[in-house]
């Protein structure tokens, strides 16, 4: 049964690195203006939230969170070097959020409080890109959000342990890039009409 968890552990690695993939290049050669605070927040929740899937467990099921922590900083560099942005509300607010809640989790205690305040922060964390995914639909990539949906999916079935710790914040990351897959695919639509 451990191979069987270790080889959906190295596919969902796989399909991370696709995903990834996918997004250097069209950073690098589209139109594609990943947002600073989003990438930012990504990278540290999912480092705390590898931290916390390891402490409790997790196993295989994990490895994808601290690949994703590791891109997603990554991401945020590239991000804040290449694109010159301006923060804006969008990009503020939720950030402010995630450095209270950094501070808050250095406090805890409990792994279970950690992760439903790395969730909810998760969910926060997803404003500036989905704003501008709703505003400039051409500027992000569907491909790259539908990839992190399956390899989240994947990673659920690779924990070794299953329990609100474990499973929560994969499980809404992954309803998260798939409302983004359909807010770029259906605003792309609608601008072209």
């Amino acid at each position: 049964m451990t191979d069987y968890k270790e080889i959906l552990g190295v596919i969902t690695i796989i399909i991370a690195v696709v995903s990834y993939s996918t997004y250097f290049y069209n950073i690098f050669t589209t139109c594609t203006l990943p947002r600073t605070a989003s990438w930012f927040i990504w990278g540290v929740l999912n480092a705390i939230a590898f931290s916390v899937q390891f402490q409790a467990g997790a196993g295989s099921g994990a490895w994808v969170t601290g690949f994703t922590a590791c891109m997603c900083l990554l991401i945020a560099v590239i991000s804040f070097v290449k694109c010159d942005e301006h923060f804006t509300m969008f990009d503020l607010w939720p950030l402010g959020a995630a450095l209270v809640t950094l501070f808050l989790w250095c406090f805890t205690d409990s792994a279970l409080l950690a992760t439903i305040l790395i969730t909810v922060t998760c969910i926060l964390g997803f404003i500036p890109t989905l704003h501008n995914a709703y505003l400039h639909p051409e500027e992000e990539v569907p491909t790259t959000f539908a990839l992190n949906s399956l390899k989240f999916f994947i990673s659920l079935f690779a924990l070794s342990t299953y329990s609100l710790t474990t499973w929560l914040y994969p499980s809404v990351v992954l309803v998260l890039n798939a409302v983004l897959v359909a807010v770029i695919l259906i605003r792309k639509r609608t601008r072209k009409i």
